[in-house]
């Protein structure tokens, strides 16, 4: 299991931020981390808006490319080929948003339900709700 779970609702930018720079931070000193992905934020995985930037004040999009901030999927993509990270749906999330089950299960490890999600809290080490 893993030492930490994301349970991860936000859709915002700063909301993705956290998301990703904790699952790789974690990652970056080995341990495992599992992101299970719900709402917006499996909204915007699985459309493929996971970089886009949307920030509110005040971080600005200026801010963020003078910084040369790398894209959010390019920090996760280290410990997602490491096989530390990694992305899991929400199956009832899926099918309230309305997204095509076949396309979000090839963008994350594995589709999921809330029985699944619920051992994943009681084995977790640790359990963070973004």
């Amino acid at each position: 299991m893993a030492n930490l779970l994301i349970l991860a609702h936000g859709g915002s930018w700063d909301m993705r931020f956290q998301i990703t720079s904790l699952a790789a931070s974690v990652a970056a000193v080995g341990e495992r981390v599992d992101v299970a992905l719900f709402f917006g934020a499996l909204d915007a995985w699985a459309r493929g808006r996971w970089d886009e930037l949307d920030p509110q004040p005040p971080v600005s999009a200026e801010r963020l490319e003078s910084l040369a901030m790398p894209p959010l999927s390019e920090m996760l993509a280290p410990g997602r080929a490491d096989g530390l990270i990694r992305l899991y749906a929400c199956s009832a999330s899926v099918r309230l948003l309305g997204l095509d089950t076949a396309a979000v299960q090839a963008a994350v490890d594995a589709l999921l339900g809330w029985q699944s999600f619920a051992r994943m809290i009681r084995d977790s080490g640790r359990v963070v709700t973004l």
